[in-house]
């Protein structure tokens, strides 16, 4: 049967899936401009390159209960009808190739559909686990409201205080976390250009011990809350212990040990990086996930000259991100030559 790549994300405890060829762009929820008189699932404009684009809350879309924005939240931007689109989700895991026998298009409650039922287009059947797909075309219901939202830059709605996406949609929002978001949303305005792209470095920056780290994201597979972990007798410290990812036996491991970083007890580990390096999936226990931006090679500068040798050589550089340091850890030179291998393949 035949196959189509969808986007696999997750809003609280569900998951939900969009056809990967409507998905036109994905990256960490940006400081939003907000417009007056727009419909109530929009939470505001997004400058991306230079093209303004209307965003809306899956939560607010599906007449949920709404809490608040998050730093982790991801934007997938969509296409629907020459009209483009983002929509705010907890978090986007993968890209998975579905066959058509695990989908049951058309789904039926035995009653005649409201709107907020016909964003439901059918249920996957993924991993023995129910994924809701949605109907892109529904999602954009009213293109004629969304795009009397895309605005000129000369507009006085496009240029309108951020004080209030942070008072509706953000209010727990710290002075560190504005300037994270603040800065995504400059980083989005700038024009692509092909011939720098392929030179820039995508890297996932985190916390750990209340420092900034940066992870590779071209061997990141997902990012995910540290749930449930089983202990391991016997182990050496670095390994926490195994977590159950959807079915998947996922062992959680703590770099601080084989880095030699401090340990703050007072600071524990919420979040999991899950990466894949040749065969091995790990799940790196970092505090948050704070964003992930491109660094050109230029902007990665020597990791100093004090640094223990040992522990350096698993360091690709060193960067300036939000006025601190960030220390890029080379994660598949961490895992195959370092103090954690044999502990790994064992």
């Amino acid at each position: 049967m035949a196959s189509k790549p969808y986007v696999i994300f997750s809003l609280h405890d569900g998951r939900y899936a969009i056809a990967a060829e409507a998905v036109k762009e994905i990256f960490f929820l940006p400081e939003l401009s907000p417009v007056a008189e727009a419909p109530t699932d929009i939470v505001g404009l997004l400058n991306l390159h230079s093209v303004f684009v209307p965003v809306m809350h899956l939560d607010l879309r599906f007449g949920h209960k709404f809490e608040r924005c998050h730093l982790t939240d991801s934007v997938i931007v969509i296409e629907s009808q020459g009209l483009q689109v983002g929509v705010i989700v907890h978090q986007v895991e993968t890209v998975n190739d579905i066959d058509e026998q695990y989908l049951q298009a058309d789904l039926s409650y035995g009653r005649e559909k409201n709107i907020s039922q016909a964003f439901v287009q059918g249920v996957i059947n993924l991993d023995d686990e129910i994924i809701l797909l949605l109907n892109v075309d529904n999602l954009v219901r009213h293109p004629d409201e969304l795009e009397s939202l895309v605005v000129g830059e000369d507009s006085p709605d496009a240029k309108s205080s951020a004080s209030n996406f942070y008072e509706q949609y953000f209010p727990a929002a710290s002075t560190n976390t504005k300037e994270i978001l603040h800065q995504r949303a400059i980083n989005l305005q700038g024009g692509t250009d092909d011939s720098e792209s392929g030179e820039l470095i995508p890297i996932a920056v985190v916390s750990i011990d209340g420092n900034y780290y940066g992870l590779d994201l071209g061997i990141v597979r997902e990012f995910t809350k540290i749930e449930r972990v089983t202990t391991i007798p016997c182990c050496p410290p670095h390994i926490i212990g195994n977590m159950n990812l959807r079915g998947e036996i996922l062992t959680l491991v703590d770099i601080r040990h084989p880095l030699n970083l401090g340990i703050d007890n007072h600071r524990q580990p919420a979040k999991a990086v899950v990466i894949e390096v040749d065969d091995i999936v790990v799940g790196i226990a970092v505090e948050e996930v704070f964003d992930v931006v491109d660094f050109r090679p230029d902007q990665l500068k020597p990791v100093p000259v004090a640094t223990d040798t040992n522990i350096a050589a698993y360091f690709k550089g060193m960067a300036d991100y939000l006025d601190r340091p960030l220390n890029a850890i080379d994660l598949p030179k961490l895992l195959t030559q370092g103090a954690m291998t044999v502990e790994l393949a064992a």
